[in-house]
């Protein structure tokens, strides 16, 4: 289970870095073009708002599974370990909670705009696919924070049910 996990963090992650290249391609192209040639990439803003959505959610997954979320330990040093204890697993279920919300509410808006027809205002694009990617991203970030809810040692230096936190 863990090397599926592995791979699938890794796999978007991967992607993640192939959007950022081509985001900061766009980016420098559109720079270079708007200062020196006085002529912009008309689409660039509309690539970049859709490429910094997927690479946002393509790097959910490895955040995840490295258990890299942003976490104030302020209370950890004053409370028992059995409190603690307490705290990283209410931690655990809330990133659960949190990424399931995040996945369910991008597979609506993608059915929703798939139905609308939505489309970028440049190129004509349509965003429904962008969505739905970014819903999968999201959809494995929670398969994955489910999974380290429910077996603690799966990858991360600190995991809810951490040795050092026995009583």
């Amino acid at each position: 289970m863990e090397n599926l996990l592995k791979s699938l963090s890794k796999a978007l992650a991967g992607f993640a870095c192939v959007v950022l290249l081509a985001v900061m391609l766009i980016t420098f192209v559109d720079v270079v073009g708007r200062y020196f040639f006085n002529s912009p990439i008309t689409f660039a803003v509309e690539m970049i708002q859709l490429g910094m959505g997927l690479l946002v959610l393509f790097g959910l997954a490895i955040t995840t599974l490295d258990r890299g979320h942003i976490a104030v330990d302020v209370l950890d040093t004053v409370v028992p370990k059995f409190v603690q204890r307490i705290f990283a697993m209410l931690a655990a279920l809330s990133a659960v909670v949190f990424i399931t919300l995040v996945a369910w509410r991008l597979w609506d808006r993608g059915i929703k705009f798939y139905e609308d027809g939505l489309a970028t205002d440049v190129l004509f694009l349509p965003v429904w696919p962008v969505v739905i990617l970014m819903a999968v991203a999201a959809s494995v970030a929670a398969f994955i924070a489910l999974v380290q809810f429910f077996i603690p040692s799966i990858q991360g230096d600190t995991h809810p049910l951490a040795p050092d936190l026995e009583d």
